[in-house]
């Protein structure tokens, strides 16, 4: 046996692993592994879905769901956001989330928020958290119109604002989670974008 071509498929195999969702991470690299040192030879079909396991949902096989990890479960719960809300604001496809409703407050400032309060919905259904990182709001909020650069920072700050996440966001700084005045904020959002 070649140990060091052995060797260099293991860190193979590690990176593969790293690549896919967290709660995946551990039973892809043992497939894998297991794979390799049995030396079954499996279909490009069969590597793939390996590779790049679903995200766990309660799909009907409609091609419609949603995945639902644990933290979108529970922010469901809590809100009483249901799942057909959901689908009317965002859709799963290509193992990423897409907006297809997006806010158009008339005020920027508004605008600001609502589009963080939504990167955390985006986060929690993509990395189970719902968590906001200031320069992704940044980006966004350049794309859609909703910048104001002298500004962007102070809104964040203001009293109502700040009470939607559990330690102020600031420029540059750490991504922070939405506090429960955030999930709720993020309930109206939804609600409001879904036409409900």
């Amino acid at each position: 046996m070649d140990y060091q071509k052995l060797k260099e498929e293991i860190k193979e195999i590690a990176a593969i692993a790293a690549e896919v969702p967290e709660p995946f991470r551990q039973k892809c690299f043992e497939l894998l592994l297991t794979n390799l040192i049995g030396g079954e030879p499996r279909t490009a079909e069969e590597k793939r879905k390996v590779d790049q396991p679903p995200l766990p949902s309660d799909s009907t096989g409609d091609g419609g769901s949603l995945p639902k990890p644990s933290q979108i479960r529970v922010f469901m719960s809590k809100t009483g956001v249901a799942e057909d809300l959901l689908k009317k604001v965002v859709m799963f496809e290509d193992s990423e989330i897409h907006f297809i409703r997006e806010p158009s407050p008339s005020k920027v400032a508004q605008g600001q928020i609502e589009w963080a309060l939504l990167l955390a919905l985006k986060n929690a259904f993509e990395k189970n958290e719902f968590t906001v990182d200031p320069e992704a709001v940044r980006s966004v909020c350049q794309e859609k119109g909703f910048y104001d650069a002298a500004n962007f920072a102070k809104n964040f700050k203001i009293p109502k604002n700040a009470e939607l996440f559990r330690s102020a966001l600031e420029p540059q700084g750490e991504a922070q989670p939405l506090s429960n005045d955030g999930h709720a904020a993020l309930a109206r959002v939804i609600k409001s974008l879904a036409g409900a």
